[in-house]
């Protein structure tokens, strides 16, 4: 999946989120990780799959599976999008590496999918030498658009719904969010 015009999408909404809000960039980065631990949560409870206590497993996709609008799992999906997006920004990989990621689905088991997706986040937050976070970060790219693929959406679908949702939080930010 092609992510250049991604990341320089996700580029300006953080220059304007830090702009608007007077932050530093340095001090963001276990904010950033967090914030996509926690989507990453909302999107698995969207999901609903790994409730083996529930009789209802079925997703939250409300029968819009490629529409942002009225498909909860999509819009979770790219809301970690853009935390994994804005992290890749701060270790400068927008620059650092191909603009074409490719997809690895470590399990088509998706529980497994999405544990992987928690363990690189996690890894992340570690104490390690940049170039291994660097490969983290690719790994986490990589399974997270495995994952993707696996709650059935497209790089169509993804790519439209990150943009749909762009323009909201932009929107959010004039608006005082």
């Amino acid at each position: 999946m092609k992510l250049k015009e991604l990341f320089k999408k996700q580029s300006k909404l953080d220059i304007c989120i830090i702009e608007e809000k007077g932050l530093t960039v340095h001090i963001l980065i276990h904010k950033k990780i967090l914030a996509l631990q926690v989507e990453l949560g909302e999107l698995a409870n969207e999901w609903r799959g790994f409730k083996f206590w529930s009789e209802d497993q079925i997703p939250r996709d409300n029968n819009h599976p490629n529409q942002l609008a009225g498909n909860p799992l999509l819009e979770e999906y790219v809301d970690c999008l853009h935390f994994i997006l804005s992290i890749g920004l701060d270790y400068g990989m927008n620059w650092r590496v191909q603009d074409e990621y490719k997809t690895n689905i470590y399990s088509t088991d998706i529980t497994k999918q999405f544990n992987k997706v928690f363990r690189y986040a996690t890894e992340l937050e570690s104490e390690l030498d940049y170039t291994i976070k660097c490969i983290i970060y690719i790994q986490l790219v990589e399974t997270f658009l495995g994952l993707g693929q696996l709650l059935g959406f497209t790089e169509k679908n993804i790519v439209q719904a990150y943009m749909d949702k762009n323009k909201i939080n932009h929107d959010r930010q004039e608006n005082g969010y």
